[in-house]
């Protein structure tokens, strides 16, 4: 069997010969390039420049140079480093007070102009806010900056800790901000907050959060916003210029220190490039498929369409390949939980360090479980341990966050040479590896298999090549011809991250809160003031250009006639369709009919012969010159799409319009029913049940009418918490196993569904549905009242991660309940109560 290698010498070679590109600088934007997409142009330095205009900063350089050019020599050198161009560009913006957007490839350093930003705001006094999108990055910036700072400078916010709010370095989650913001809790003194990866903005169920955050930031506050390479970086910077009135400078950096290299692997070929993998599967397509029906009619498989007759190619072989080839250590993606740890277990009794290796791994093992309280309790470490101290491991949401946290750290010291994980390790916090695999190219969304998306392959992708260790990172598929299909293989080195799209929707809680906390003229201009209006706003203007485009070229080729009745063609035809008419009508009255269907018939043709004979009437009989009838034949036939593309303009026109409307009319549609359900006075000030919506954000309409109800004030603190288990409960592919016992759980069970469909079906169609699960409420019922940990996973057939998150949002919520109640002190101690009995020590371990 040929086997290929992957052969990049000339590509490397051309590299090397292309000469260094300047970066860009300041520069103004100018009436000719709409949607604020700067382009190369004269040098201009900070000061040179009014400070109304709007401006860019940006760094851009060639993606495939080899090289970074290195620092300017007048570049600073901050905690021992010395800062990149793009890094100072987006410094001195902040510097000079004003926002800044920074879209740069994963392992470049954006991180560190947040940084900045927070050490300069610790020296001046003043706050700054740095939030994140998920729980671990909030917890990681957290113990970062208090080794830095202090514990006492630094505070935290997320649905599990509540630590020291007043300091003057608050890091939060997305969600926690938001729902500051919506409750007009921003202190005074902030100067700035810091969005990592606000590229969130295009996630379908959270990106909304990320749109209200800044929509509804202060006007004195300042952004940062970190993102990953998008190719609409620019419409998201004219968006927020146009929300707040103010330049946002954006700095682009294109360049990876660490250069990627994409292939793919196939067992008998090794490493394939792209045109490699194609070509050798049409070579081997029709051989195999020979050899497979032979095979097939030998053992009378039914399955004989299933199988191409070649080898699989697993993931052991690709691994078996790296090892020889020293490209460890590698991080190994794969889609399903069971996958990653069905995977790591296929390496029982095989180690991937030397005894130096296996010696230090034990060391940083024992101090890890020394200082990770609960982490030893949990049922996976015994497991997970011997893997580590192998040099394997598998992270995925499913896990404990304790041994999440382990694993981790393992791997950021480098004792990790073979790490099998899902999707969610390439998101946020940062640990590169030499090389990373990626087992498909497929993945389930929750919904249906799909191939995965450019954002998706280049965020997994972005994990290869470490700074100052590695020449290149290397990313390889696995590619298996049993079940290649060439649609699933685009090139994803070519493919680009999608473009961001907004998914900004409104919950009741924050209708309420905007209702009561702003006038109409601010609530109308955050309506309206949104992503999706502003790409919407957008779309309009492109679609009037193009239907006046379109009406210059009509007007050019139609003759004064065309589609007019005069015209001899449409005259033909409509003498044409009236002889018809008239004979099938002579036919019908002979036949004297009588069933119902062609009386109906007849009349619509008696009608219809009306019509065209009043069209007729008074019309000139106009004949054509033959030259003129060819001329009008072709410049039909010229015009014809123009017709097809002026109904799409106008159709896109008139969609867009009403995108922009419908925030606006859902909006009325939410306040009018909280008014009606006595939520809101006609005012829009709140009422009792209003005060208390406001400051619930899961399932808020639901728990509300349960307050109210006094539900809340019937049942024990056990089926309190149960209760709120239910809501919290989330649908998935890895449902627990819940037994009959949940529909015998009582009464109050039966009262809190009953409450449910009543307020679904007082909700109308097409507003926020309230949910609930009673499985939800069993799973933490049986978990207060299970005494060993170990017996509950094995009573309810669930995921300890899973479990242990499922009990972490209810103590979330039961968190924002006690707060909400506050005025009623014998609930809000029942609450509380109610939360301290979910927080058993497993729950809570690593908080």
């Amino acid at each position: 069997m040929r086997r290929f290698a992957p052969s990049n010498r000339t590509q490397q070679s051309q590299r090397r010969n292309r000469p260094p590109v300047a970066p860009d600088r300041f520069r103004e934007k100018t009436a000719e390039e709409p949607g604020g997409i700067a382009h190369p142009g004269e040098l201009l330095p900070v000061e040179a420049l009014p400070a109304d205009l709007r401006v860019f900063r940006r760094t851009l350089r060639p993606q495939k140079l080899p090289k970074p050019p290195a620092s300017h020599p007048e570049n600073p050198i901050w905690r021992g480093l010395q800062l990149d161009d793009f890094q100072v560009e987006a410094i001195r913006a902040l510097d000079d007070g004003f926002d800044c957007l920074v879209a740069a490839h994963t392992g470049n350093g954006k991180t560190l102009i947040a940084d900045y930003l927070v050490d300069r705001a610790i020296q001046e006094g003043r706050r700054v806010f740095y939030t994140a999108p998920i729980k671990a990055l909030s917890n990681q910036k957290y113990r970062d900056y208090c080794r830095h700072y202090g514990e006492g400078n630094v505070g935290l916010l997320t649905g599990d800790h509540q630590i020291n709010r007043q300091a003057p370095i608050m890091v939060m989650t997305t969600e926690i901000f938001r729902n500051m913001l919506i409750e007009k809790d921003i202190p005074g003194e902030l100067s700035h907050v810091v969005f990592d990866e606000v590229h969130y903005l295009n996630d379908p169920e959270r990106g909304a959060v990320w749109e209200e955050c800044l929509i509804l930031l202060p006007p004195q506050v300042r952004l940062l916003g970190l993102s990953a390479t998008v190719p609409n970086i620019h419409e998201i910077a004219d968006w927020l210029s146009h929300v707040h009135d103010r330049p946002v400078p954006i700095v682009r950096y294109l360049h990876r220190h660490v250069p990627l290299e994409h292939n793919y692997y196939q067992r008998d070929t090794g490493l394939l490039e792209a045109g490699d993998v194609i070509r050798l599967w049409e070579e081997f397509s029709e051989p195999a498929a020979d050899l497979a029906e032979q095979k097939a009619r030998e053992r009378r498989s039914p399955f004989k369409n299933f199988s191409r007759g070649l080898p699989a190619t697993s993931h052991r072989s690709l691994v078996g390949c790296l090892t020889s080839m020293e490209l460890l250590p590698a991080l190994y993606f794969l889609f399903s939980r069971n996958g990653c740890e069905m995977a790591a277990r296929d390496w029982q009794g095989h180690t991937f360090l030397d005894e130096a290796g296996r010696e230090a791994a034990e060391a940083s093992l024992g101090e890890v479980e020394e200082r990770l309280p609960g982490l030893t309790a949990t049922t996976i470490w015994a497991a997970m341990r011997d893997m580590l101290g192998r040099g394997i491991a598998f992270h995925h949401a499913g896990l404990p966050p304790v041994v999440k946290q382990a694993v981790e750290e393992m791997f950021g010291r480098g004792h990790i040479r073979l790490l099998y994980a899902t999707e969610t390790f390439a998101v946020g916090i940062n640990y590169p590896v030499r090389t990373v695999c990626i087992d498909s190219t497929t993945k389930f969304d929750g919904k249906s298999f799909r191939v995965m998306t450019g954002t998706e392959y280049h965020q997994m992708a972005g994990r290869a090549g470490r700074r100052g260790m590695d020449e290149q990172g290397l990313v390889i598929v696995r590619v298996d011809y049993n079940n290649y299909a060439p649609e699933r293989f685009p090139n994803w080195p070519e493919r680009q991250p999608e473009p961001i799209r907004s998914r900004f929707t409104l919950s009741f809680n924050s209708v309420v809160n905007l209702a009561a906390h702003h006038s109409k003229e601010q609530v109308d201009k955050i309506l309206t003031n949104n992503f999706k209006a502003y790409q919407e706003s957008a779309e309009i203007r492109q679609a009037q250009k193009r239907l006046e485009r379109l009406r210059t070229s009509l007007g050019a080729a139609r003759c004064y006639l065309v589609g007019k009745n005069a015209c001899p063609a449409v005259r033909y035809s409509l003498d044409k369709e009236m002889r018809t008419l008239e004979r099938r009508i002579r036919t019908w009255k002979q036949q004297k009919v009588k069933s119902d269907r062609l009386k109906a018939r007849l009349e619509q043709a008696t009608q219809r012969q009306a019509e065209i004979r009043e069209q007729l009437t008074g019309l000139p009989h106009m004949r054509c010159h033959r030259q003129d009838q060819a001329n009008c034949q072709k410049r039909n036939t010229e015009t014809s799409g123009f017709y097809q593309s002026w109904e799409n303009a106008e159709g896109q026109l008139a969609r867009a319009r009403d995108q922009i409307d419908k925030i606006r009319r859902e909006y009325e549609r939410m306040v009018g029913f909280l008014k009606d359900k006595q939520y809101l006075t006609e005012e829009g000030a709140q009422l009792p049940r209003g005060a208390v919506l406001g400051k619930l954000h899961v399932e808020e309409l639901l728990v509300t009418e349960w307050l109210f109800e006094g539900l809340f004030h019937d049942v024990t603190e056990t089926q309190l918490a149960a209760l709120i288990g239910g809501v919290v409960q989330e649908e998935s592919r890895f449902e627990p196993h819940v037994t009959g016992a949940s529909r015998t759980m009582g009464g109050w069970v039966e009262k809190a569904r009953d409450t449910f469909f009543r307020v679904r079906d007082l909700v109308p169609a097409g507003l926020p549905q309230p949910h609930f699960r009673s499985e939800g409420c069993y799973l933490i019922k049986t978990l207060i009242e299970t005494a060993n940990w170990s017996d509950y996973l094995n009573l309810v057939n669930m995921a300890e991660g899973d479990a242990i998150a499922l009990a972490r949002r209810t103590m979330d919520v039961l968190r924002q309940l006690a707060r909400a109640v506050e005025e009623d002190e014998a609930l809000r101690k029942k609450v509380g109560r109610a939360q301290d009995l979910v927080a058993r020590p497993e729950v809570v371990a690593g908080l």
